[in-house]
């Protein structure tokens, strides 16, 4: 450690194990006359301490100090500040290189000081360039200008020495913010985990239902076999009866009755095809919704753990990016504050899908088949109460799409047209609703 010397004084060279620098001029500061303006080692001591630790960085105080080979070994901040404000009361390499780059540094600043003609012009620039946050480049440029007398030095001194206890108090308070947004971190955190649990029970009951479909998959094939082999036993009754008209007329009665459960077989056939042809139609739409519930549960689950920065989860979903960046980092899950959506048409069976995506983003949901089962009349008391209104074009009355369409158009209110019936569009446009991009 460098021994901390009285004034600021700095330390001799070899004790620092360095090349010794010349020894520096003895002459006393040179006063600053007319438009010259004031160098470093021309200012008042006390003046040094602050516009060393203010307008140079320490990481550049430490490359000056290297290039002047003052720098020891394990040199601490405060001993490295202690030796610069030392060298700055006489010229000398390390002084020089320390001005060279302040004026560097704050040309600009110096520039615009430069038409002030008294000590009060150059407090006024002093005060607009704080009020602006330029503390380090107004400083200088005051304390150098050549019209700066003792009493505006002074003045600016004392701002700068408040200025400094108001940075002590601002980090006391940035400590105590970072322990609030710590503890509400964890909180979010716990809330989140919660979440993940809920997802994973739902998903969990997502795979049984899954199970159940594949159960009633298997029972279906079975049928199907069974419907097989009973047309491969209509092929023998009917070579059979064939058999029996031609060997004996005496078999006729016999005949007609076996002709009869022919066709009574035949009917049971066809109706099974039937309900087999309707049972595999009913399973695929149910696969369908299904695979569309899980993508809209795990783009739910992925969009409240997804960190700053990436991509929406709904992307998947909605089939767009949202606006990210670092602000995004601040991307959040849309959002419907209350507000009561109109779903006119769909699917009866997913009704209840669409009640819970709405509800679980903070929306109100009502519902109107559009005219197919409930009384088209009706339509008009829901369209009034509804904030936004998703019409699924495909499964709703003429009727009832011209009049929602009237409606939203003569009120303004937001309407989003759907072409599928399907989880995923009903996701799409819920997501359009949320976030105001609608027509």
């Amino acid at each position: 450690m460098i021994p901390f010397k009285q004034k600021h004084e700095p330390v001799n060279l070899p004790e620092l194990g360095e090349a010794a620098l010349p020894e520096p001029a003895a002459a006393a500061p040179v006063p600053s006359a007319g438009s010259r303006r004031k160098r470093l080692w021309e200012l008042k001591h006390q003046h040094h301490c602050p516009v060393i630790g203010t307008c140079l960085p320490l990481d550049l105080l430490r490359r000056l100090a290297a290039r002047a080979k003052i720098l020891g070994p394990n040199m601490s901040d405060f001993s490295l500040h202690t030796q610069a404000v030392g060298f700055a009361e006489q010229r000398n390499p390390f002084a020089e290189l320390m001005q060279q780059e302040l004026e560097r540094r704050y040309n600009l600043t110096i520039q615009r000081f430069r038409p002030a003609r008294d000590g009060d012009a150059i407090y006024r620039l002093w005060r607009e360039a704080v009020a602006s946050g330029q503390v380090a480049d107004a400083l200088w440029a005051a304390w150098t200008h050549p019209r700066c007398d003792t009493e505006t030095a002074q003045r600016i001194y004392g701002d700068i020495h408040m200025l400094s206890h108001q940075a002590g108090a601002a980090h006391q308070a940035d400590v105590n913010r970072l322990k609030q947004l710590e503890a509400e971190n964890a909180a979010l955190k716990a809330e989140l985990q919660a979440q993940r649990e809920k997802g994973g029970q739902r998903l969990a009951e997502k795979i049984q239902e899954a199970e159940l479909l594949k159960r009633q998959l298997a029972e279906m094939e079975v049928f199907a076999c069974e419907r097989e082999a009973l047309a491969v036993r209509v092929v023998e009754l009917e070579a059979r009866c064939r058999e029996l008209e031609g060997a004996d007329g005496g078999q006729k009665a016999r005949a007609d009755a076996l002709a009869l459960r022919l066709v009574s077989a035949e009917d049971r056939t066809n109706a099974a095809e039937a309900r087999v042809r309707d049972l595999t139609r009913q399973l695929e739409e149910s696969r369908r919704d299904l695979v569309a519930a899980e993508q809209a549960m795990e783009s739910w689950l992925l969009l409240d753990g997804a960190p700053e920065g990436d991509a929406c989860a709904l992307s998947a979903t909605c089939g767009r990016e949202c606006a990210s960046g670092k602000d995004g980092a601040e991307a959040a899950m849309p959002r419907l504050e209350g507000r009561s959506v109109l779903c006119v048409g769909g699917r009866p069976g997913l009704v209840e899908t669409y009640r819970r995506l709405v509800e679980r983003l903070g929306g109100r949901f009502a519902h109107h088949d559009g005219g197919l089962e409930d009384n088209p009349r009706f339509l008009d008391g829901v369209l009034s109460a509804a904030d936004a209104v998703i019409c699924q074009a495909g499964c709703i009355s003429h009727g009832a799409y011209w009049k929602l369409k009237d409606h939203c158009k003569r009120t303004g209110k937001p309407c989003v047209y759907l072409k599928g019936a399907g989880v995923s569009s009903f996701v799409r446009g819920i997501s359009e609703v949320a976030e105001g991009a609608v027509e």
